[in-house]
């Protein structure tokens, strides 16, 4: 009876599965789409509570409403949740109600992470810590995991690479190199940064790390992901020893990082073979030929995506006819009934959710990656830069293991933004 009054009555007790929610999401992300779902309904459950100061026990929360304006106010939030509205209302528009509730669904991160966030996201530096090493240590676990199976397939999967077919990994290639670009910036940030480390050996497990994550992100080649380690990485040196004005060693570092982009292509064949079917695919496009070429066929759907745009300017198709609408019109301009949506946020949002969607995601853009205080915080920018690459070569946000990466590390640098502020 006394452990249950004592559990009722444990005031850090819905920090703790706040804090618990965000591990297991960190510990999901890189193989398990399970894990990522039921990380976001347990955060989700979390808005329904609170601790009761004047009762002395967690109990419903009955200031939501109150929360919900709070969450109105801050303009990064509220452009998240108009995120999910513009999909949502969408299917006034739509005729095919299927697909319309399956993307309203994949959105529902937008809806409800900066709720809970806005509530209960108060992390310390540890916890922030304890959450980013889970991410780290079981991105370089799966990444190991990867890479053994590589060198065992070794000779097959280099050949697969220049037909065009990636690396196998246990969630979409692309979402993976993504994450690999992040756990690279992560390390980099711990290797560089002496509040953030509690001995010199702390410091250099993370050197390896940079290194490891760098090479075997090449080795995927996967141009999103290395796109996004490159320039992440780029932006972090530089807005970092720029702040400590070390323009010497910026120009080192930079040098240093041009030579490592230089060495892993002498020195990784999948890399190489991947540079060589790049080159390939627009020889075969200047002969006339785009059909079952991914990155040619990428480029196709996205002029696609802006002839559906110029059919309905104003409010998109509706998500719940993205198919249809996607297959007419690629018949009407191609003559061909094998569609892909346009491989482009930006131009995926506004031709099935119209000006109200692309509103949203710039207003989101813009207060996540282009204010002040975001821009001048190195970690915060060069994370930003990999999720934002993503965003023009990808429909990001229509999977759930995009969508929820995009919101999770956002609303993470919010708060990281918001606990630091306030350790100063």
């Amino acid at each position: 009876m006394l452990s249950k009054n004592l559990f009722y009555r444990n005031p850090h007790l819905i920090s703790y599965l706040f804090c618990f929610g965000l591990i297991l999401f960190a510990f999901g992300i890189p193989w398990s789409v399970y894990l990522v779902s039921n990380s976001v309904i347990i955060l989700s459950l979390l808005i329904l509570f609170k601790f009761d100061l004047q009762k002395s026990h967690w109990t419903f929360n009955r200031t939501i409403a109150q929360d919900i304006q709070g969450v109105i106010e801050t303009p990064l939030l509220l452009f998240m949740m108009l995120a999910f509205f513009s999909v949502l209302i969408s299917g006034l528009w739509s005729e095919e109600t299927r697909y319309w509730i399956w993307f309203s669904r994949m959105k529902l991160p937008f809806l409800l992470l900066p709720v809970v966030f806005f509530i209960h996201g108060q992390l310390s530096m540890k916890q922030w810590k304890l959450i980013l090493y889970v991410f780290i240590a079981t991105t370089f676990c799966f990444s190991s995991y990867i890479l053994v199976e590589y060198l065992k397939n070794y000779q097959e999967l280099n050949l697969q690479l220049l037909k065009g077919k990636p690396i196998v990994t246990h969630i979409s290639h692309i979402r993976f190199s993504m994450i690999v670009a992040i756990a690279g910036i992560l390390s980099l940030h711990y290797a560089m940064v002496n509040r953030h480390v509690h001995s010199q050996i702390e410091r250099w497990i993370f050197v390896p790390l940079v290194i490891f994550f760098f090479f075997f992100n090449h080795l995927l080649s996967v141009k999103t992901g290395i796109m996004g380690m490159d320039l992440g990485l780029l932006a972090y040196i530089s807005i970092e020893l720029f702040r400590r004005k070390k323009y010497k060693t910026w120009l080192i570092a930079i040098s240093s990082i041009l030579l490592l982009i230089c060495l892993a292509f002498i020195c990784l064949p999948s890399l190489q073979n991947k540079f060589y079917y790049t080159i390939w695919q627009f020889g075969e496009w200047q002969r006339g030929k785009w059909l079952y070429y991914s990155d040619i066929e990428r480029w196709v759907s996205i002029q696609m995506g802006i002839e559906m745009i110029k059919h309905h300017p104003v409010l998109g198709c509706g998500m719940g006819d993205l198919y249809q609408m996607t297959k007419e019109t690629y018949l009407e301009c191609l003559n061909h009934n094998e569609p892909k949506l346009p491989h482009n946020q930006f131009i995926y949002t506004w031709a099935f959710t119209g000006l109200p969607g692309i509103a949203a995601l710039a207003g989101m853009i813009y207060y996540s990656a282009f204010q002040k205080r975001w821009l001048q915080d190195p970690l915060i920018s060069a994370i930003q830069v990999v999720l934002l690459i993503s965003l023009l070569f990808e429909y990001t946000f229509e999977t759930q293991i995009g969508a929820s990466l995009y919101v999770y590390f956002t609303l993470l640098c919010w708060v990281y933004l918001r606990t630091k502020s306030k350790s100063l």
